[in-house]
């Protein structure tokens, strides 16, 4: 799933990439970026500062078409992983619910990108901040460690998914609107690098497998197996039990009310690959592609 997953976006990208290269514009520009990703949901720490412990690293590619020096679009290709867990909370409640989740993150967008005061490759403003937005798509797999074996969450159903009465699995491929601010920075005529803070809005509650309710555990164990039980409930090992802790269909898990996030700080440097010849005027330019 995953090496699919990962090879259709790549697709996307290459497919994106050429496209944006047969496109009349001022110049095109292609990119990597370095940084950081951090998940906001049911299991981070209860305020943003204290959940920064929950970063993980991040590496995007893009592609950049100019349309002005004010208006540009781009296809960006992120990888990362995004994690949470109940025991960086202050709040005794959330420690004692002692879950956690890790999953590889993996993300295409297109977004927009309008320059406050205009950039175009150190012609003016060497510097110039930026706003950015646009629609995307992302795989997710939350996994957690349970008696030193990781255990993929999704096909264990912890929440009851996939018995009678209750939803099915979720999917691990979900939609998100990121948006954000940067500032770019001219270091010559061919290269320049930018750093942006994005916030994405995601359209799914299960990034880290947690959203609603529990599971009685003899009632989780009959129908989706023990390990899905164990992993649905672990406040006995909170209190070093061996025997999980009674808790009644229904009681709260997550919640639902609210579904996840996850923010991008990125510094990404980014290299103008064509060389600009006037056509019909001097503003414009026809983009030459790299040559394989």
């Amino acid at each position: 799933m995953l090496y699919k997953t990962m090879k259709n976006l790549l697709l996307i990208f290459i497919i994106s990439s050429f496209t944006l290269c047969a496109a009349k514009a001022q110049y095109l520009e292609y990119g990597l970026g370095i940084g950081g990703a951090v998940y906001w949901g049911d299991l981070n720490a209860p305020d943003f500062g204290s959940n920064i412990s929950n970063m993980n690293f991040a590496v995007q590619a893009m592609a950049k078409l100019n349309f002005s020096k004010y208006i540009a679009v781009k296809g960006n290709l992120l990888y990362g992983q995004l994690s949470g867990d109940d025991g960086n909370s202050y709040l005794e409640w959330q420690k004692q619910r002692n879950l956690d989740f890790k999953s590889t993150l993996i993300e295409f967008a297109v977004l927009g990108e309008y320059h406050l005061f205009g950039y175009n490759f150190g012609e003016e403003n060497p510097i110039s901040p930026y706003v950015t937005a646009g629609l995307g798509v992302f795989y997710f797999n939350p996994t957690t460690v349970y008696n030193g074996t990781t255990y993929a969450l999704q096909p264990l159903g912890t929440e009851g998914q996939g018995l009678p009465g209750f939803s099915s699995k979720y999917n691990r491929i979900a939609i998100a609107i990121p948006f954000g601010a940067g500032v770019k920075f001219k270091v010559n005529d061919k290269i320049n690098f930018s750093f942006d803070i994005l916030a994405r809005k995601t359209f799914t509650d299960y990034i880290d497998d947690v959203s609603t309710n529990y599971v009685a555990f003899d009632e989780l164990a009959a129908g989706n197996g023990v390990i899905a039980a164990n992993l649905g409930n672990r406040i006995g090992e909170f209190f070093g039990q061996d025997e999980p802790v009674n808790v009644t269909t229904g009681d709260q898990r997550g919640g639902s009310n609210v579904q996840d996030y996850y923010f991008t700080g990125m510094l990404t440097l980014t290299f103008k690959l064509n060389r600009n010849i006037k056509l019909f005027g001097n503003h414009k330019h026809r983009t030459d592609c790299p040559k394989f």
